[in-house]
Order: structure tokens, then C-alpha cells, then sequence
């Protein structure tokens, strides 16, 4: 039984998020299964007791179990219901000082996973296209034009980073294949996370440039430049000259799936969500980065706010090639890892570069 009280503080939370914070409405959605957890948890309790339930929140979450006995809800889950709990007790707390009199700021703080559930306690994946399945899908033979739109998508995806969202929203002439360049500006329709307005740079990957040159001559030819990229297809599959509703566009990447998922079969690629296009393209160019100033480039160009939110997302490269950027990093081959003078070698060298960095940093750190 949920508690009606609860459900409505929820839903003033909510209020507060979309009109005080302008959240917009895909973080509002991500937060509703949070707050059906937070809102069983407490049963017929009110929040303002929420101290006083047990088991605790983080303890109710890991005892959570799948029908084969396995927990429920993964580690990065679990890390985000427990975040959305800490920042709807602080705001209740801040909102309704009588109410929520007995909630303790350092009881607040408790409200995280524990270690064995953390997601540091898990050895994190990452999926991305890399760029010869890219260039695969891009190129393998298709007899539609639905299918040739989709492969200027992969190409356009995988070459610019962008998101899905932003990507189906934008219109031709935001595209400038002269300049390499995609003015992704919400003023001219395009939805960025955040509202962010950018210009950013796509990579020189020749098999991936050549579709979308194809692609975006054909769509010039044929239809005006305020219609989408991606471009609305007529019932007889061909470009049409009025793009769709506001509303139409907001839910075309969840038809982007189906087509995807189609090219994915032809191409004899493995489907992996659109998004793992926007991580290929982290992966491959920060893999060439090698020097901060490329670093920077490459996150501005993801519309990322630091380099620490891109190195925090993608700072883990793929396992197997962790030794050899190390080795590389400080010039020394290291052809046996039980060669304990040559890893003390690498080490010294290491210690030496990162202390000439930080030296070399410290003027822009004090800007």
C-alpha cells in the first residue's frame, strides 16, 4: 500500500523538478521508477518517519530479487535510486522544515549503496560500435531507401557523437559538410540535452564521410533545408517536403530501433542501442588523443560541461589495451610483466611526466 501523503509530496517533487529546476521531460520519465521504489519501500509509512523504517532504503533495495533468485536492479540502478532519494529528502527537508522536522541531514547522506553494491564493486563493460562495424553497417548493400537513410544515420552517429534525440531533430541546414561541421542550436530545432547549443566537428573517417555526402546531396536535390536530416519518408517511401509534429519528433528515435536493428541483421553486426554510436566515437578519438588540448577538443566537441564528466564516463578504455597505453605512455617496452626493473623503469618515467604536466598546468588552473 503506498501512502497517499507520500504520493503527493512525490508529485510536488516532480513540480519542482520540471518548473523551478526545468528539467526537461526525458529526466522527469527516468525518475518515476526511483520514486516507486522509494514510495514501496515506505509502504503505509509516512516519509517524515522515514528514519524510523526498517529495513532501511539501501537494505529494502538489495534484497530485491529476480524470479531466478538473482537481484533485480543493477549496481548503476541501485546508485540512482539511492541519489534521487538523498535529493527528494533534502528538498522535502528545505520545503516543509515542520513536516520533515525529525529527517536528519546525516541520516540523508546514509541513504547509498553499500560497497558489495556499489558500482565500483563491478568491472564496468562498455559497449560501443567500433568503427569497422560502423563502416560495415554503413556500407553493406541494401535495396531501400529506408535502409539507405538508416546507413547515413550510422555513418552521420558515429562521426559527429551525437545523440539520438538531437540527431533525428535536425534539419538539413544545420549541416555544413564543407566546414565538417553541425550547428547543434535548439533556435533551429535541434534537441540537445539540456537545451545546450553547440557547434561541433565530425571525424575524418573517409568510408563514413563519403555516405553521408551521398545522403546529403541526394535529400538537397529533392527536399528544402528546414527539413529534417533524417529525413520523414511519404507512403511511398520517398523524402517528403513537410516534416513531422513537434510531438512526432520528440518519439521518432524509439521507431530508430526497428530500422537499426534491421541494418544490424543485414550487415551481420551485433545491435547495440543507438547511443553506443555517440561511445565509438569517444572510444576512437580519444584512443588518438595525446595531448590535453585534444582532450579538451574532443569533450567540447561531445557538448560535455568539463573533461572530467567525458574522462569519468569513458575514462575506462577496453581492458586489453590498458598495458600497452601505459607502456607506450612512458616509452618502455615491457616484453615480460614479471621484468621488475623494467615496470620501475616505466613507473619512474610516469611520475616524471605527470609532475611536468601539473607544472605546465598550473597557470590555466589559476585562471
Amino acid at each position: 500500500m503506498i501512502n497517499r501523503d507520500n504520493y503527493l509530496d512525490v508529485k510536488k517533487y516532480v513540480a519542482f523538478l520540471k518548473d523551478v529546476s526545468q528539467n526537461d521531460g526525458r529526466t522527469i520519465t527516468t525518475l518515476r521508477p526511483r520514486f516507486k521504489h522509494l514510495m514501496e519501500w515506505a509502504d503505509g509509512s509516512r516519509f517524515s518517519a522515514a528514519q524510523r523504517i526498517k529495513p532501511t532504503f539501501p537494505v529494502y533495495l538489495g534484497g530485491l530479487k529476480g524470479a531466478d533468485g538473482q537481484p533485480s536492479i543493477g549496481t548503476a540502478h541501485f546508485a540512482s535510486c539511492c541519489k534521487t532519494a538523498r535529493a527528494f529528502f533534502k528538498w522535502a527537508r528545505a520545503e516543509y522544515p515542520r513536516t520533515y522536522k525529525d529527517i536528519d541531514l546525516n541520516w540523508i547522506v546514509s541513504i547509498k549503496p553499500p560497497k558489495a553494491r556499489s558500482e565500483q564493486s563491478e568491472v564496468k563493460t562498455r559497449e560501443y560500435y567500433k568503427v569497422e562495424e560502423a563502416i560495415q553497417l554503413a556500407t553493406c548493400e541494401v535495396d531501400t531507401i529506408m535502409l539507405k537513410r538508416m546507413q547515413a544515420a550510422v555513418a552521420f552517429l558515429f562521426l559527429s557523437g551525437m545523440r539520438i534525440g538531437a540527431f533525428v531533430s535536425m534539419p538539413i541546414k544545420c549541416v555544413d559538410l564543407e566546414a565538417m561541421q553541425v550547428m547543434q542550436l535548439p533556435a533551429m530545432g535541434v534537441n540537445t540535452k539540456n537545451h545546450k547549443a553547440a557547434v561541433t566537428t565530425l571525424l575524418n573517417i573517409p568510408e563514413l564521410v563519403e555516405v553521408i555526402i551521398n545522403w546529403d546531396a541526394f535529400l538537397r536535390e529533392r527536399v528544402p533545408d528546414q527539413i529534417l536530416w533524417y529525413v520523414p519518408l511519404t507512403h511511398d517511401l520517398q523524402p517528403a517536403d513537410v516534416n513531422p509534429a513537434k510531438e512526432r519528433i520528440k518519439t521518432r528515435q524509439d521507431n530508430f530501433r526497428d530500422d537499426l536493428l534491421q541494418l544490424c541483421e543485414i550487415a551481420g553486426v551485433k545491435y547495440k542501442s543507438a547511443h553506443k554510436f555517440r561511445h565509438g566515437h569517444t572510444v576512437w578519438a580519444l584512443k588518438r588523443a595525446k595531448d590535453m588540448e585534444q582532450l579538451k577538443a574532443i569533450s567540447q566537441n561531445l557538448m560535455h560541461s568539463t573533461v572530467g564528466i567525458t574522462d569519468g564516463i569513458y575514462g575506462n578504455l577496453v581492458n586489453d589495451n590498458v598495458h600497452d597505453v601505459i607502456a607506450s605512455l612512458a616509452g618502455v617496452e615491457v616484453k615480460n610483466q614479471s621484468d621488475q626493473n623494467a615496470i620501475l623503469q616505466a613507473i619512474s618515467l610516469l611520475m616524471d611526466q605527470v609532475q611536468k604536466s601539473a607544472k605546465t598546468a598550473e597557470p590555466e588552473s589559476a585562471l
